[in-house]
């Protein structure tokens, strides 16, 4: 394009190449796209916008020079809303773009007597946060923003875009995840460190996350392929404001550009990598993650109450194709291990709780399901069937130390428990009364598992 000629685009527009002159502009809506098969030099200025529920895409295939203007939408500090985002541009250093958004819409604070900026990194090996302040000997606060790593970010009162400026990613990107759960000192304490990275999509366009995006190039399936993500946990856990949700292969996600997640490493390993395929990106999206879910066919949702007070939910889910263990991608363990409520493997148990289990279509006639529920002793409870669209109305929930059993069509289960309630063996669901046939039926479960880096064995249900 000439300085005569600065287009504006708004829609989804496909080039072989594009070249954008000294002195020339080109502006992409939040709408809009523009996908190059070929080159894309750049020594004029690109502006690429978004919003609260839109954002611009740039796909380039083959060579890539220049820089482009990024104003990506970012919540605000409104009722600790805080997002987690990382740089959709590479090449950008954290003091430039501190200094490049301090006047705008970047939030910031003074904490005793020191200037903190809304930017901050999530330490996993110490499961700790920190703020941006300008620290010099801070390594992180002093380099540029990590490829594909996520952070911590909030605007000004009401939300609003930042500005990130830099290169455009054409290519396979891989970074380092790591397990640290269990790491200890050199005095052999604990540093609390967890298996949970904050990770983000590196590309300034969308990425298809699972199998309902794209069932063949997706972010999921091309981690599972690597084992950089721990099977149990294969999933995007999105931060929504007030916790993490996970979103499976069955879910239709697309990583909106720069949107930061959390994953489960698997390993301890430094050279196992994270990738983000050239190939999984796309122009299909809308903002950054899904609002709410979507009643499939057959599943069921519980939830626990403190009197009207939502605590935590689990759902369960049967479909064809599925297991009654696990089925990475489809169960996916609960980001909280002590939530409220969860779920256990019906066959080959290791210990996990799942916040969303799938299981095969027959098993809505037999399954016997364990429940976890971790609750403190004095606190009243009630476990309520929230939805289902099963055809057969039959979901009890079994108190194997009290012996009964609850059928959560009629109502809910209130109980005030005398001591501390956690882990598994005590409570069960039932998906048919004819798991329930005679008058002396009686659930157990005993289960034996090594957790891993434990150097000892868990058994469950030896005692209720």
């Amino acid at each position: 394009d000439s300085a005569s000629n600065n287009p504006s685009i708004g829609t989804d527009l496909t080039l072989s190449d594009l070249i954008v002159k000294t002195g020339a502009s080109l502006y992409i809506a939040p709408n809009g796209s523009v996908t190059i098969s070929g080159e894309f030099n750049n020594t004029g200025t690109i502006n690429m916008d978004s919003s609260a529920s839109a954002f611009s895409s740039l796909i380039v295939s083959g060579t890539s020079t220049g820089d482009v203007i990024y104003n990506r939408y970012v919540n605000s500090v409104d009722n600790d809303e805080w997002d987690l985002v990382g740089s959709p541009v590479g090449g950008l250093s954290i003091s430039s773009f501190v200094n490049t958004n301090d006047s705008g819409n970047l939030a910031s604070a003074n904490v005793n007597g020191v200037d903190y900026w809304a930017v901050g990194i999530y330490d996993n090996a110490t499961n700790s946060w920190e703020n941006y302040s300008g620290a010099t000997g801070n390594s992180w606060q002093a380099g540029s923003f990590g490829l594909g790593r996520g952070y911590q970010m909030a605007t000004v009162s009401g939300g609003g875009n930042l500005i990130f400026t830099g290169s455009v990613r054409s290519s396979d990107q891989s970074f380092q995840v790591i397990n640290y759960d269990g790491n200890v000192d050199a005095n052999n304490v604990a540093l609390g460190g967890t298996q949970w990275n904050l990770v983000s999509n590196p590309f300034p366009s969308y990425v298809n996350a699972t199998d309902g995006a794209d069932s063949e190039n997706n972010f999921l399936k091309t981690n599972l392929a690597t084992n950089a993500i721990d099977s149990q946990f294969l999933g995007i856990y999105a931060w929504n404001g007030t916790d993490y949700t996970p979103y499976g292969h069955d879910d239709t996600v697309y990583i909106a550009p720069g949107q930061a997640f959390m994953v489960a490493a698997a390993a301890s390993s430094e050279a196992v990598m994270l990738t983000m395929e050239a190939g999984t990106r796309t122009v299909t999206g809308t903002d950054d993650f899904i609002s709410g879910d979507v009643m499939d066919a057959t599943e069921v949702y519980l939830r626990v109450y403190h009197g009207d007070a939502l605590i935590e939910d689990t759902h369960i889910k049967f479909q064809d194709n599925m297991t009654l263990g696990l089925d990475p991608g489809y169960d996916l363990g609960n980001y909280y291990q002590d939530a409220a409520i969860s779920t256990r493997l019906i066959e080959e148990d290791q210990g996990t709780n799942f916040a969303h289990q799938q299981l095969p279509v027959d098993a809505m006639e037999n399954a016997v399901i364990p429940l976890v529920i971790n609750q403190v002793a004095g606190q009243e409870f009630r476990i309520n069937l929230h939805t289902a669209t099963i055809p057969d109305p039959n979901v009890y929930l079994e108190d194997v130390e009290e012996g009964t059993f609850t059928n959560l069509y009629e109502g809910d289960f209130v109980m005030t428990p005398e001591s501390d309630l956690s882990g598994a063996g005590r409570f069960f669901i039932h998906m048919s009364a004819d798991t329930m046939s005679n008058e002396d039926v009686s659930t157990s479960l005993l289960n034996a598992y090594k957790e891993i880096d434990a150097s000892y064995i868990t058994i469950e249900g030896l005692a209720t």
